[in-house]
């Protein structure tokens, strides 16, 4: 197994996914957004480390360049049970959170960032590997919660029965990736220091689980739930898989004219933002 660990020593750092700039955004943007994410980073002092698969070698931290030729070339999209395959056959793979997480342990990394988690589908047996993942590995994930694609419902009993803590960000509604209210409510957390408490604890008692912090997307860019679902029902879905996200992504940008696109840019700045002020005060 070869690894490429970019990470410097003694100095906080944050980890993210790779599907989110492969996979879950228009190419442009991707790498504008990366740009930004990483002069954030820089700016505020910790480092942000893009995890991924290239030519079957695991890179933590990776550049530009790497995520063009991924782009290029072309990328599986893996979670944690496909890690060995990609590896062992040396394929492109963007992970997702569950991979993610699963790296980020493994590197000593204590904070992952994403734009929404996975959950449970609707219609048929179909949980994404991201809930079995943050059942078993103890870090904090930043997310906007989960989209209104998957059943909502059964995904906010999924986190509960696999004793996932989950808490909201200066708000206690769990939020829905571009909408901000899902009429589900979580506890509420006022700051930064109050997530470190939080966390400590949970090393203290041993609880192998994933701390999962909600944190809205901008009001300002919010796309209602109602609206959300409403035009998913006239979308026809024709991908099946781990296909679908990144189907119905594409689809509700055309039909709402790039406002989904604008709310899952806002949305994943500032979940870097937050990752980064809980990083850096980990590591104080």
């Amino acid at each position: 197994m070869v690894v490429e660990n970019r990470l410097e020593k003694g100095r906080p750092a944050v980890g993210m996914e790779t599907t989110v700039f492969v996979h879950g955004l228009p190419r442009k943007e991707a790498i504008d957004l990366f740009r930004r994410a990483k002069k954030m980073s820089e700016e505020m002092g910790f480092q942000l480390a893009v995890v991924g698969v290239l030519k079957g070698r695991i890179i933590v931290g990776m550049n530009e360049d790497e995520l063009t030729i991924m782009m290029n070339e072309g990328s599986e999209k893996i979670g944690t049970r496909e890690i060995p395959i990609a590896l062992a056959k040396g394929m492109n793979a963007a992970t997702t959170v569950s991979a993610t997480i699963f790296l980020c342990k493994r590197f000593g990394m204590d904070v992952v960032v994403t734009g929404g988690t996975g959950g449970v589908h609707p219609g048929k047996v179909d949980v994404s590997q991201d809930l079995t993942e943050m059942a078993s590995s103890r870090i904090i994930l930043v997310s906007s919660g989960v989209k209104s694609i998957l059943d909502v419902d059964a995904t906010f009993e999924m986190l509960e029965t696999l004793e996932i803590p989950v808490v909201g960000f200066m708000t206690d509604e769990f939020p829905l990736f571009f909408s901000r209210k899902s009429g589900k409510k979580v506890m509420r957390v006022e700051d930064v220091e109050e997530i470190l408490r939080i966390y400590r604890t949970m090393e203290e008692l041993n609880l192998e689980k994933t701390l999962m912090v909600l944190n809205p997307v901008p009001e300002e860019h919010e796309v209602p739930r109602e609206e959300i679902e409403h035009l998913l029902k006239n979308i026809e879905l024709k991908v099946e898989g781990k296909d679908v996200t990144p189907y119905l992504l594409r689809k509700l940008v055309e039909v709402t004219n790039g406002r989904t696109l604008k709310a899952n840019l806002s949305l994943l700045e500032e979940n870097v933002k937050l990752a980064g002020k809980i990083a850096l005060a980990l590591g104080r």
